[in-house]
């Protein structure tokens, strides 16, 4: 079974501040809040390679080859913060 690809949500705004990104909702249900999303150094790793191209498993690979992580603790932690995004919109499988 083929893994869908992940790609990020257009209708954010992603702004770096002192070495720390942030997401804010401009469109779609979360604009209606007050949420910022901030990423940790991994978490801005996944996120900017969440184009469209890869799923969970190349991006665990990529992050085995960033970081210094076990293969199992990138697989879980990948996948959490996948599903987390997901959650909230802010990532979602590939259309095409």
């Amino acid at each position: 079974m083929t893994q869908p690809r992940l790609e990020r949500n257009p209708d954010l705004v992603e702004r770096q501040v002192a070495e720390e990104t942030f997401l804010l909702p401009v469109k779609g249900a979360l604009a209606n809040t007050v949420e910022m999303f901030a990423l940790s150094e991994v978490g801005q790793f996944v996120w900017s390679r969440a184009d469209g191209t890869r799923g969970v498993p190349e991006l665990v690979a990529e992050v085995l080859r960033e970081f210094e992580v076990s293969e199992e603790t990138a697989r879980v932690e990948v996948a959490e913060f996948v599903a987390q995004l997901q959650s909230y919109g802010l990532m979602t499988e590939a259309s095409n």
